[in-house]
Parts: structure tokens; sequence; C-alpha cells
């Protein structure tokens, strides 16, 4: 075992350059603390060209290519997600004995600090570390839509649902309760109940069992009304889940003029990188007529009142109850300091550079 823990991403050929910025991210915040942990992209076996393989062995990151076609026929492979997505339910198994600790990282992520520090939490003998999510809800409509997802997955209130796109896995604790074989039957018997199906099958089998990191480590992306929350947490990775994607200039879910921080960070990757041309090929000009259409619909429905988007008062009630979630609630990071909470600010404590 040369190392005890690592940093895995999992992707296909779609996603690989987004997976080697996160990684490169994630090795440079880490500095010279980064040769105590592995950083690890798993491919499917054809995803990854000599350039790609270059790139990583040159950076210090490590490539697993395996067959995902086990895990295609789990789940239905139509929209936006692939076999990809269920690759991090099975990591404890195909790593075990190589890494006590494996932080799995989703590609659509920025990084902002040293994530490594993670690996010294203690999860209280819990399988899995990760962010909870929708326990509070812009709208009384969305708060009624997703808790009654929740309650269809078979979980019991009071919900404690969490987010899988940051996730701090205990590899012998995954395994001892068979995480992997649990999950993948449960999206086996359950497709429709299982639109994000590695997510939606953890919660089901655990049912809230997982030990809560503070938001910092899954902010969400930053847009609208979420940007007055970023004034009093310092995020270490910030998740633009959805469609809304950070490497995109242009689309239909996204903002017209969004904040630009995650795109510069993109631009300096990829102006260093042997794909100087990526990011400019990410979008067209079908896109940019589809934000503007957006944008359009938009004023349009706020105009008429026919919006399902939150009011003005209503976001700054949301930004204020997350706010107070923050100042408030049992987070396992801000308990054994690793994150510094003062009121409603979080800031990572252990600055190691």
């Amino acid at each position: 075992m040369d190392n005890l823990d690592a940093i895995i991403l999992c992707t296909d050929a779609n996603m690989i350059v987004p997976a080697m910025f996160v990684a490169h991210a994630a090795r440079t915040h880490a500095g010279a603390r980064s040769a105590a942990f592995d950083t690890v992209i798993v491919t499917d076996l054809a995803a990854a060209g000599p350039t790609e393989r270059q790139f990583m062995a040159a950076n210090g990151i490590r490539h697993e290519a395996i067959s995902f076609d086990d895990l295609r026929s789990v789940f239905d492979k139509a929209g936006r997600l692939t076999a990809a997505t269920l690759v991090k339910l099975t990591l404890a198994e195909r790593f075990a004995g190589r890494y006590r600790r494996i932080l799995y990282l989703d590609c659509d992520l920025t990084l902002h600090a040293d994530v490594s520090v993670l690996f010294s939490l203690d999860l209280g003998g819990m399988p899995v570390a990760a962010n909870r999510r929708g326990m509070l809800c812009r709208t009384e409509a969305e708060r009624k839509t997703i808790w009654g997802h929740f309650a269809e997955l078979g979980m019991t209130e009071p919900y404690r649902y969490f987010n899988s796109g940051v996730m701090l896995i205990d590899v012998d604790a995954w395994k001892a309760e068979r995480l992997a074989e649990r999950c993948l039957d449960f999206i086996r018997r359950n497709p429709a109940l299982c639109p994000l199906p590695d997510e939606d099958s953890l919660n089901a089998v655990l049912d809230g069992r997982f030990a809560s990191l503070s938001p910092l480590w899954n902010m969400p992306a930053r847009r609208d009304i979420y940007m007055p929350l970023y004034a009093q947490i310092e995020a270490a990775i910030v998740h633009y889940s959805g469609h809304d994607k950070p490497w995109k200039r242009f689309g239909a879910h996204k903002p017209l003029f969004p904040d630009m921080e995650a795109c510069r960070l993109y631009q300096s990757f990829i102006a260093a990188s042997p794909w100087p041309h990526w990011l400019a090929a990410q979008w067209n000009r079908h896109d940019l007529v589809e934000a503007l259409r957006t944008a359009w619909d938009r004023r349009w429905s706020i105009w008429r009142g026919t919006s399902t988007e939150p009011t003005r008062q209503q976001a700054a009630d949301y930004v204020a109850r997350f706010l107070d979630y923050v100042a408030t609630a049992e987070f396992c990071d801000v308990a054994q300091g690793l994150v510094r909470r003062d009121g409603s600010s979080l800031s990572v404590a252990a600055k190691i550079r």
C-alpha cells in the first residue's frame, strides 16, 4: 500500500478535460502535501488517448482504465448521465487494500482550497461524509416536490439527504455495509425513483446515516440568489451541478451574464494545456441564441406574473435560513476544528501551503 488515501474522479471521454482540470487543481492547492495522497482519474477503457495519458503522468495524476460495461445496463442511458455516474458506487471495492480513504469528486467542480485536509476527519463509524441537501427549499412548491421524492425513496423524517458530488469514503466501512451491491440493486428495482441513480440510491439505502460536512465543501454555483452566501462562506469547493457547467459560456440553462470566476479558472488551465481550443468549442451560436431566448422568456414570465422562480423576498428568506443553518447545525469538520465557524461565517481552518 504505497498511499493510504486518494482523491478519485470518474469519467468517460466527454468529461475527461474537466476531470483533469479538477484533479490538477486538487494537486496544485495541496502543494507539497500532494505527495501524501494519490490523485486518480478512472475512465472507461478507450476514454483517454496518448495526449491525455501523457498530461496526467506529467502532472502527477494516476490513470485507471476499467470497463464500464457491467454498469451500462443498470439504468436508462438517455439524457446527460452515463455509466460513469455509477462508478463512484464501486470505488471502495475496486481500491480496497490500496486506499484507506477516498475523496470522491465530481468533474463539474471548481476547487479553492486544499481539499486533502478532509482525509484527517473522524467519521465516527459512518461509511461516508458529505454535504446535506434538501432540508432548505426556496419555495413551498419546491419543498413539496423534494420532500415528496425523499418519501418515495423510503427515507424517514427528518429527511437527511446528501449530495454525492463530494464524498469522503471510508473504504472498510463502505465495504462492510455492501453499499455498492445494495445501491445497484435498488436502482435495478426502482429505476423510476432514481433520476440521479447514484445519489438517490445511496440516500435510500443509508437513510441519513452519514457524517455531515459543512457547506463550504460543496457550495452551489455562484449564481443569482446564492451570491450573498459567498460573503459569509469561504468556499473550498463550488459545485456546478445540473446543466449550468462552468466550461460552457452560453446555453439555455445558464444566466446570460454569469459570474465569470469559474470560466477564468478554466481559461488559465486550458491556456497551458495541450487543448488550447477546447473551451471555445464547448458552445456555439445556437447556445447564444438559446441563452438570449431563455433570458427573454424569464423576464416575460416575471412581468406577466407567471414565473415559478422565487420572488426577491423568497430568495432573501432562503439566504437568511441558509445562514441560520450554517450558524447552528452540527458539522463534523467544525466540531473537529478543520473548519472555523464564526456566527454564519465558515472558512477552512487548516490552510497548509
